[in-house]
């Protein structure tokens, strides 16, 4: 998180963040393993770290209320707000969905690419909601999630530009028919996309969020190392039930509460006092975004150019797992590289102040 006016540096968030982004490539690792060698990446251990989705939106929920709630209600920060929130989303995702479209179409990257319409491709440089298997077979398959950000982005937007009386009961409405659809009281027809994009219970993750930073702010947290450790605790427990699957649970029960007592935790004890960081730590944070946007095509290409050039490389699990540990390293640093020369250059073209958030 970066620092705002009258807001204190987070740097434990950063770390999160870094982290967060870290479990996605293991998990697509993987996922990517899978689907190009038909082997498991280390028994699937890391499958639970796709759970960095649910701690990414988490932090996403804290991160808007901690920075913006003096704004809200004040309709004149509405255009601040958005420019903030497009500058940080879209300029490096379209240059990123740019080059995968370019590779999909001059160099049959990605077949599928070409049978999509003018409408569909329009719809993903906006991140207007399309399912999973159209954006993972042509597009970014991460862009799923943006999709979600952009939304929450909106909601937000709701309590910045238009008056209490009228968004607090729209935007309850909302939060009550999604927490009832999500308990199963209030049922959505399953053809209907859109709908169930509207009231997913991964909006109630940025909720989470939301009620972390509301916490943080309006209260002092005395017991912030029993909050981390109870928090760690339930996300470990959270990544074995995933991976055993002896309960059928939500993310949103597994990984979105304990994300949120992490967050809660972490952010009242460095309100406190100072927490030395390490500086690696932070800039993978920093780096995050970036690493989450070009990790799948690193280890994607990566693999493919392996089963060319040695494919009997795939018959040893052991060499092929610790293989994929050092395509795992490569890819956090490849995104390092893309934040650094590309993301960073393109924020500095904005208003700093708009887009460091």
């Amino acid at each position: 998180m970066a620092k705002s006016a009258n807001h204190q540096k987070l740097n434990l968030l950063q770390v999160f963040r870094g982290i967060a982004a870290v479990m996605v490539i293991f998990a697509h690792c993987d996922l990517i393993f899978n689907q190009n060698f038909q082997k498991d990446f280390f028994g699937k251990i890391f499958n639970f770290g796709g759970s960095g989705v649910d701690f990414f939106f988490v932090l996403s929920g804290f991160i808007i209320l901690y920075i913006h709630q003096s704004d809200i209600g004040n309709r004149s920060k509405l255009k601040s707000f958005f420019i903030k929130r497009v500058t940080r989303i879209y300029p490096i995702y379209w240059v990123v969905l740019t080059l995968k479209l370019s590779a999909s179409l001059f160099f049959a990257y990605d077949p599928d690419t070409s049978q999509r319409n003018v409408l569909e491709i329009f719809k993903a440089f906006i991140l207007f909601p399309q399912r999973q298997e159209i954006l993972a077979s042509s597009f970014l398959g991460v862009s799923w999630t943006l999709s979600y950000e952009v939304f929450f982005y909106i909601i937000f937007g709701l309590l910045i530009g238009l008056k209490p009386k009228l968004c607090f009961p729209i935007i309850s409405t909302w939060l009550l028919l999604t927490f009832t659809h999500f308990i199963g009281i209030f049922d959505l027809p399953k053809d209907s996309f859109m709908l169930n994009f509207i009231f997913n219970e991964h909006n109630l993750e940025f909720f989470l969020g939301c009620v972390a930073a509301y916490i943080v702010s309006k209260h002092k947290i005395p017991q912030e190392m029993t909050l981390i450790c109870l928090g760690a605790f339930l996300y470990t427990l959270g990544a074995i039930n995933y991976y055993y699957k002896v309960v059928d649970i939500s993310p949103v029960i597994s990984f979105g509460i304990p994300s949120m007592l992490l967050v809660i935790g972490s952010t009242s004890l460095e309100m406190r006092k100072h927490v030395h960081v390490n500086k690696i730590l932070i800039y993978i944070g920093n780096a995050s975004y970036s690493i989450y946007l070009m990790h799948g095509f690193f280890i994607n290409n990566i693999t493919k150019l392996i089963l060319k050039v040695a494919p009997d490389i795939t018959e040893n699990i052991l060499i092929l797992n610790m293989l994929g540990l050092i395509i795992a390293f490569i890819a956090l640093l490849f995104g390092c590289a893309v934040y650094s020369y590309i993301e960073k250059p393109l924020l500095s073209i904005f208003k700093p102040k708009l887009a460091t958030t």
